[in-house]
């Protein structure tokens, strides 16, 4: 049996990518943090150890690409492998799976494959960029001067609201109008850098709650789940939840808001050494926005980010293209998930962890 010692542990726990070592009886003699990290477990004298934490159709199919390896002597590399969890988590891999028949060894490595770089990288040229810039000046000329006209109304209308009611939804308005006149100044004004300071992450996502049910969605609808020990983050709150907006915003055109059974959840979360653009962080926030609308069709998912595209008729197809640079500017990414009845919106921000451990020591 090979001398397991004799590897370079450390070198190999300091890689992103996920290494399982197997034995040919598929026995898990060794995994590396990032193995550890994302689920794989090793107990070298349960033979389904390497699979605990995979469905059925994804360890068959793991095991066909191992016995495939182990017969023709060589790696074998499957790109954009849907890894599938029991619990119904998946994500998008590299997988490539080795054998070494001087050490009858099998080797297994799961490299984490980012929706939002890939997108980036294979399809958003400097073109489309320009494009989408030339774009938004030109909408922003146009909305800017009847954003004055509408906060002025709102204005007087508020002057003269006796109800709560009334009160409320006109003080979003003028709210709104303020915060939209904000980003049209930056859209015609020279590139500035964003007014990053830290901020309430759940004061922010609870400000677009309250814009999502203006937008005619029922509390019963629109549904949330947040971890309240997720610290302040450092980022631009107005562009934060711009970015955020446009992805419910999205949500609520996919469903029907008229049926009771239809839902959109927005939910928060603290993981811990998981990839960001290709870089593996020991905290990070997640914000999921799911719905159980009718999903994303196959046939545009690799341009749902790219500007101008849309299936409504009357869609700018920019809201998705804007809230990735916006989540980009924080150093964070987008990824997606969909499928009919359940389409999932993950956005990752790192989180320093001295941040964390104030709160645990709090």
């Amino acid at each position: 049996m090979v001398d397991l010692e004799k590897l370079d542990i450390s070198l190999l726990n300091h890689l992103t990518t996920e290494i399982i070592v197997l034995d040919e009886s598929k026995k898990v003699l060794w995994i590396n943090d990032s193995a550890q990290a994302n689920g794989w477990s090793k107990d070298s004298n349960d033979l389904s150890s390497f699979s605990a934490m995979l469905s059925p159709d994804t360890e068959e199919e793991i095991r066909r690409i191992i016995n495939m390896a182990i017969d023709d002597r060589k790696s074998i590399t499957k790109r954009d492998f849907e890894l599938k969890a029991k619990k119904e988590d998946s994500r998008e891999v590299d997988l490539t799976v080795s054998y070494s028949p001087k050490d009858s060894l099998i080797i297994i490595e799961v490299m984490s494959v980012d929706n939002l770089n890939k997108i980036i990288d294979s399809s958003k040229s400097a073109s489309s960029q320009r494009i989408a810039a030339n774009l938004a000046r030109t909408l922003a000329h146009e909305v800017k001067n009847p954003l004055a006209g509408i906060k002025g109304s709102a204005q007087i209308l508020s002057s003269k609201a006796k109800d709560d009611f009334s009160e409320k939804f006109l003080k979003i308005i003028i709210e709104e109008t303020e915060r939209l006149n904000s980003i049209v100044s930056k859209i015609l004004t020279p590139p500035q850098k964003p007014n990053m300071e830290p901020f309430n992450i759940h004061s922010a996502l609870e400000r677009v709650h309250s814009l999502a049910l203006a937008e005619g969605i029922s509390n019963a609808n629109l549904l949330r789940d947040y971890d309240p020990s997720i610290p302040d983050i450092n980022g631009d709150e107005n562009l934060f939840i711009h970015a955020i907006l446009n992805i419910v915003k999205n949500a609520i055109q996919a469903i029907d808001i008229n049926n009771n059974e239809a839902s959109i959840t927005i939910s928060s979360r603290v993981g811990y050494s998981r990839p960001i653009n290709g870089k593996v962080f020991s905290t990070i926030c997640q914000i999921d926005i799911s719905d159980t609308g009718p999903g994303i069709p196959d046939e545009i998912q690799e341009q749902v980010f790219f500007p101008m595209m849309s299936t409504k008729d009357d869609g700018s197809g920019l809201g998705l293209s804007i809230a990735q640079d916006i989540i980009r500017i924080h150093g964070g990414s987008i990824t997606f998930s969909s499928k009919p009845g359940n389409t999932v919106f993950s956005i990752l921000l790192p989180l320093p962890i001295v941040q964390l451990k104030g709160v645990a020591n709090a």
